[in-house]
């Protein structure tokens, strides 16, 4: 054989090899030339490299370099290296550089590489109060679930008379 293992070989090597709640068949794609209306639903994986006009659900779904997604995206894996455009809720978010993502996304675990645009909110699900770190209420805002507003410290006040003790005046530096 010139170019390494046979078929039956493969075979053998992913027999030995388990993966967990790995998704059976081959992937569904979308392609390149390819313009698509409607709702996708599937229980494997699916490749988006076309335009999808449409919500996403499946076990993985990578949205390619070509790909642009305009509504949301469910599933346990999502990979995003083209464009989308509504929310993603997955377990796992990977986006990559280059992406473009505008929509809320909500994961469990999120990765966002350098280079990569997201404009919207970006939640972390399933964080518990008890193994959320705790951020000092020195610090004000929110508390570490990010929903609750603590109160912020008071101002700094001057001693010299303004027309408003909360607002420092400005001097010049010579």
């Amino acid at each position: 054989m010139l170019f390494g293992r046979g078929k039956s070989d493969k075979r053998q090597m992913a027999a030995q090899e388990p993966v967990e709640n790995a998704p059976q068949g081959e992937p569904s794609y979308i392609a390149s030339d390819t313009s698509f209306e409607g709702n996708i639903s599937s229980n494997g994986e699916i490749h988006i490299d076309g335009e999808l006009r449409g919500h996403v659900r499946a076990h993985t779904c990578l949205v390619d370099r070509h790909g642009e997604v305009i509504g949301g995206i469910s599933a346990q894996y999502v990979v995003v290296r083209g464009r989308v455009l509504g929310p993603i809720n997955a377990t796992q978010v990977t986006i990559q550089a280059g992406a473009h993502v505008e929509g809320n996304v909500v994961h469990e675990g999120l990765s966002i590489e350098n280079g990569a645009f997201v404009m919207g909110s970006i939640t972390q699900s399933n964080l518990s109060e008890a193994s959320a770190p705790a951020r000092p209420a020195s610090l004000g805002g929110f508390n570490a679930s990010g929903f609750s507003p603590t109160p912020l410290p008071e101002p700094l006040k001057t001693d010299e008379g303004t027309e408003d003790d909360n607002i420092l005046p400005l001097k010049a530096l010579k």
